[in-house]
């Protein structure tokens, strides 16, 4: 059996998301994968678990690997070890100028590096923040691209700071869960490719 193992919310749109993903990557694996959340107390025995974060924080380093163990799950390296796979994502229909919209900067040092090159970092718990850099720029065609894996409150924040602040034309770009290909790179998580 093979899961995807996502942060959880008390938000039942959430939890379809996640199951939504969970069924997309099912039908490209032809096999059945199910989508479990940290406030499970239990996954599903000797399952393959790739879990669902961009960041490396408690929740991959220690909360995961202890979930994991008490279930006789393996491991797989985090949807955020796949930083190429995610570049290319995000990186296939984007304006002139992108900001690349990082939930914070500890954790997410290896995507904010691939990144970098590709249009300029914010953070949304950090510095530079999303309005800072927002006011620095003065292009007409900027899109945010928020490395978000589910709309949601977060989102919503995001969409607040791009109305209030000064920069004509600033549109958000789709979370990464609506973005065409995202299934496959959480599919390529359990192959082993990124």
């Amino acid at each position: 059996m093979k899961v995807i193992l996502a942060h959880g919310s008390p938000d039942s749109t959430h939890a379809k998301e996640v199951e939504k993903v969970a069924a997309a990557v099912s039908k490209r694996l032809g096999e059945a994968v199910a989508a479990a959340f940290l406030s499970d107390n239990q996954l599903p025995r000797n399952a393959d678990v790739v879990p669902l974060f961009l960041g490396a924080g408690v929740h991959l380093t220690k909360d995961t690997p202890r979930l994991a163990e008490n279930s006789d799950c393996t491991l797989l390296p985090s949807l955020g070890s796949h930083t190429e796979g995610i570049v290319t994502l995000v990186s296939t229909s984007q304006a002139d100028k992108t900001i690349f919209l990082l939930y914070q900067p500890d954790g997410f040092e290896r995507l904010q590096a691939a990144l970098q090159p590709c249009g300029q970092i914010a953070f949304l718990h950090g510095e530079p923040s999303l309005s800072a850099v927002l006011q620095q720029m003065h292009e007409i065609s900027v899109t945010v691209q928020p490395l978000l894996l589910f709309p949601g409150r977060s989102l919503a924040r995001v969409r607040a700071m791009v109305a209030n602040s000064s920069t004509p034309n600033a549109r958000i770009a789709p979370v990464l869960c609506e973005l065409d290909g995202f299934a496959e790179l959480v599919a390529n998580c359990f192959r082993g490719n990124s």
